[in-house]
């Protein structure tokens, strides 16, 4: 969410010297999408003193420093490398920076910077940015796609089943994911599953209910490789979850399931992204564990409708796939 804020001061800092710190997991996809900056990567947990020194190595103390994270060790690494800084007012903001706001959070997350770039003088989030990839980097990915036998050409279609944080109530069960794959290969897609580290066992719940030879990438995979493999999909399916906000980042058709979380705070960008919800007195509950253990927010959607809302990304390229929909 932070990317189209990052692009907005990267592009207004011309002549200067822009350095991004990141976590070592995603400093590959940074430097890709921000070939021109320097990225600092760091480890969860690292002191914020010798993120310092490394930073002091690449030059004298900052003038600006800004942070988008409302984590407290963020903001005193910007007091102490900064001669300026600025931050959320949260954890510490307002003592530890030169200047805090409090993000309007009835708004999307896309926009909570959005206080701080008008402060320096800067439009706001542009919500059609995307995030470009090196062609190189693409050219990975497609071939990744074609080692597990996909057609690039063929219209591949991604299931992203798992989730990363946020607990048992964000996931979309294996089971319809798999009915899902179904469909697509009927409808004349190649469905193929995006999965992270720990997710194989997700995977094979989905092959196996999908009754065909589905296969599996990206779990061995980091950001920018996961990145590369998602700007070759036609389109995603994904919970509310890291793959799906990255793919409609790079502008791949994406269909986001949510649950229990806000759609109105953290749906994927628009136009690419398209959030499906069963509608619930009770959701969106922000709760990990579903409180009536049934899950019914998400359990409740059919796959039937996933696939129509897939298909309809595709009406004018698939009409033959519009017709198989409708039948």
């Amino acid at each position: 969410m932070a990317l189209p804020v990052t692009d907005r001061v990267v592009r207004a800092n011309r002549g200067g010297t822009t350095i991004l710190h990141v976590r070592h997991s995603t400093a590959g996809l940074v430097t890709a999408i921000f070939p021109k900056v320097e990225v600092i990567a760091s480890t969860c947990g690292e002191s914020p003193l010798w993120t310092i020194g490394r930073l002091r190595r690449l030059g004298a103390r900052a003038d600006i420093g800004l942070t988008m994270r409302n984590a407290g060790r963020a903001k005193i690494l910007l007091r102490l490398s900064s001669r300026w800084s600025a931050g959320t007012a949260s954890q510490g903001g307002r003592s530890l920076l030169s200047w805090a706001y409090k993000p309007d959070f009835s708004r999307h997350q896309l926009h909570d910077a959005d206080a701080l770039l008008t402060h320096l003088g800067l439009e706001g989030v542009d919500e059609q940015w995307r995030a470009p990839l090196p062609e190189s980097l693409i050219v990975q990915g497609r071939r990744v796609l074609q080692d597990a036998g996909i057609d690039c050409n063929a219209y591949p279609v991604g299931l992203a089943p798992g989730v990363a944080q946020g607990g048992s109530a964000k996931r979309w069960p294996e089971e319809k994911f798999g009915r899902l794959a179904a469909l697509l290969k009927n409808g004349g897609f190649d469905p193929v599953v995006i999965i992270g580290p720990g997710e194989v066992k997700i995977a094979r719940s989905v092959a196996m209910a999908s009754g065909i030879d589905l296969p599996v990438v990206a779990e061995d995979l980091d950001a920018e490789g996961l990145a590369a493999v998602l700007s070759n999909l036609s389109a995603l399916v994904g919970n509310d979850s890291g793959p799906a906000h990255l793919a409609s980042a790079l502008g791949v058709k994406t269909v986001a399931l949510f649950g229990p979380t806000d759609d109105r705070r953290t749906a994927p960008m628009r136009p690419e992204g398209l959030v499906m919800r069963h509608s619930l007195e009770c959701a969106p509950c922000g709760q990990l564990k579903c409180p009536l253990a049934y899950n019914a927010c998400l359990a409740e959607l059919d796959p039937s409708d996933v696939y129509l809302a897939v298909v309809k990304q595709f009406e004018e390229l698939r009409p033959d796939a519009v017709r198989l929909a409708g039948a």
